[in-house]
């Protein structure tokens, strides 16, 4: 019997008038109620983050004769210690930090996408030299790399509205081994099976094989890799901020905000300044790991509908 690749099988049986890959992975998706709340979550901390500081009626500047008051009709999260209003403070430091983590997932799928590619499919001393670099890589521990890295920055006085970018291009750099390793798995499999042997009858070129024949097949795993990215970047993100070393005032994030519990006072009296940017960090990757989780499950064929 004809060997078929599960993306393949599945344009077979469309064509006989059954579904495809992807309206079988949605129709199990949206049956998953973790999925559904993953959604309604990211959703809800989008529009916060990127449409509320729109809908905020003060402004994001210093006011020193309302520092550190807490909650109240005027200001819901209170103010911090340079008078500025909590809230709008949390919706401004939502868009970096979510804006980090998608930029430095897309950097990191960009290379481990492109080199787990090239090692899978051509081998030899190309698949030596990149997996010899991803071990490497993936034998540093991430968050001391992180630390050295922010302090490193902070040494050249790297100004803070271009610090940002520093921190998306460091976290996708040293992210994409996983995401590399993983797509070099899948191609070494798939590269054997029978529809790859047509493509070399066909006298396809490299590129047209791995782009439109090897890339479909691993887009599934690609997309349940970047969702968990995402939380991961955010996550790192934040731990950078907290200590000091990722982005640094005036720039707000979720992870800076959460630095105010290093202050004993702030963290005893003052928990407004701290538990609304910890109950966003923990809201957004829980609901990014509902949704990664989903998705590793729709797209896994031995699920039923």
């Amino acid at each position: 019997m004809e060997r078929l690749t599960p993306t393949l099988d599945y344009r077979k049986n469309r064509k006989k008038g059954g579904t495809s890959l992807w309206q079988d992975a949605f129709r199990r998706f949206i049956k998953n109620k973790y999925a559904i709340l993953g959604l309604v979550i990211l959703t809800f901390m989008f529009l916060f983050a990127f449409v509320g500081p729109y809908f905020s009626p003060h402004q994001d500047v210093p006011d020193v004769t309302k520092a550190n008051q807490p909650p109240s009709n005027e200001h819901w999260l209170g103010t911090d210690n340079l008078g500025r209003d909590v809230l709008l403070r949390l919706m401004l430091a939502g868009r970096i930090s979510l804006t980090i983590g998608i930029v430095a997932t897309l950097i990191l799928l960009l290379i481990g996408v492109t080199l787990g590619s090239i090692a899978g499919y051509y081998g030899g001393w190309l698949d030596v030299i990149i997996m010899r670099i991803a071990d490497i890589i993936y034998a540093m521990p991430g968050l001391p790399i992180l630390i050295v890295m922010g302090a490193i920055m902070s040494d050249l006085k790297i100004p803070p509205a271009h610090r940002i970018y520093y921190v998306m291009f460091i976290l996708g750099i040293i992210s994409w081994v996983g995401v590399a390793r993983l797509v070099r798995s899948q191609i070494l499999s798939l590269k054997e099976q029978e529809f790859m042997l047509a493509t070399e009858v066909l006298g396809l070129r490299d590129s047209k094989k791995i782009i439109k024949h090897l890339f479909p097949n691993v887009l599934p795993t690609v997309i349940v890799a970047g969702t968990l990215g995402v939380a991961s970047s955010i996550i790192s993100e934040s731990a950078l901020s907290f200590l000091g070393l990722g982005v640094v005032p005036p720039t707000p994030s979720w992870g800076y905000m959460l630095s105010a519990a290093n202050n004993m006072i702030d963290f005893a009296k003052r928990p407004w300044l701290w538990i609304p940017p910890g109950v966003a960090i923990m809201l957004t990757v829980l609901a990014i790991n509902f949704v990664g989780d989903a998705l590793r499950d729709a797209f896994d064929p031995r699920q039923k509908i």
